[in-house]
């Protein structure tokens, strides 16, 4: 392919981020907005007691049940059969 380039120098401002002066806005320095106080509503709430159920307790629930094993195919070897190594297969 034809390459035209011109030079071999990268010019480092074309890569340099240029950040703005930071400005300070009303809300940042407003009181309201970090006054937490404000916001902040704590509500004294009771947590509901624990009870045992019967299911939590019962024995059929936890018991484990023995799941039969079912026999699988057993995977034979690998091997080279003839119309692997035909040479009319694959020379077509």
């Amino acid at each position: 392919g034809n390459v035209n380039a011109k030079g071999n120098e990268a010019i480092a401002s074309g890569h340099e981020n240029i950040e703005t002066a930071l400005e300070l806005e009303n809300w940042m320095i407003n009181e309201n907005v970090w006054e937490t106080k404000s916001f902040v509503n704590i509500k004294n709430s009771r947590e509901e007691t624990l009870v045992l159920e019967e299911w939590m307790t019962n024995k059929i629930t936890w018991e484990v049940i023995k799941i039969p094993v079912v026999e699988t195919e057993i995977e034979q070897d690998l091997s080279i059969e003839q119309w692997m190594i035909n040479e009319l297969v694959w020379s077509r």
